[in-house]
């Protein structure tokens, strides 16, 4: 009796997986993302990841860096804790699977990736809104081909940290 309410149960739990999994095809929206003049960018995070949390809420979430996605940017979101399947350069697998074989498997990690589909720039761990917005425009403009970030931050004047944020909210809480 156990054992079949363990396979009923089994079954249920594998068949509700399956039935709320995607398939995302990365290399088709490479293609597309060259007729729109959009960039692409994989943004990989799991589940119970404090970063990951933290730059959903504070930095994607925030109103200019969506609106500038939106506008410029085809958003993949992997949730390596889900059992969605990616193709990516033709071969399908996992969120987590997918990380691990493209180098990645840190979160949060954001991928831009180039015309051909190729990471051009990674960026790994938390970013807050400032920082991610300038970085955002950084590769939509192609600067990075020819700057280092750093240098492009000093080109336009960027000085803000997540030191004086975090400064910059305490003085306002008070």
């Amino acid at each position: 009796m156990i054992k079949i309410l363990f396979k009923i149960f089994f079954t249920f739990a594998l068949l509700q997986t399956t039935l709320y999994a995607k398939e995302i095809n990365i290399d088709k929206l490479v293609q597309n993302s060259n007729k729109s003049n959009k960039k692409v960018l994989l943004y990989l995070h799991r589940v119970g990841c404090a970063y990951c949390n933290s730059m959903e809420e504070f930095t994607l979430e925030d109103e200019l860096v969506l609106e500038y996605m939106q506008s410029n940017y085809e958003i993949v979101h992997i949730n390596v804790s889900y059992k969605d399947i990616f193709i990516y350069k033709g071969k399908k697998s996992g969120g987590h699977c997918l990380a691990k074989r493209i180098g990645y498997a840190f979160y949060p990690s954001s991928l831009f990736l180039d015309k051909n589909g190729d990471i051009a720039y990674p960026v790994v761990g938390y970013k807050n809104e400032y920082e991610f917005l300038v970085i955002l425009q950084y590769f939509k403009e192609d600067y990075y081909k020819t700057m280092t970030l750093k240098e492009y931050k000093k080109k336009i004047g960027f000085t803000k940290n997540l030191d004086e944020e975090i400064q910059d909210t305490r003085e306002h809480d008070r």
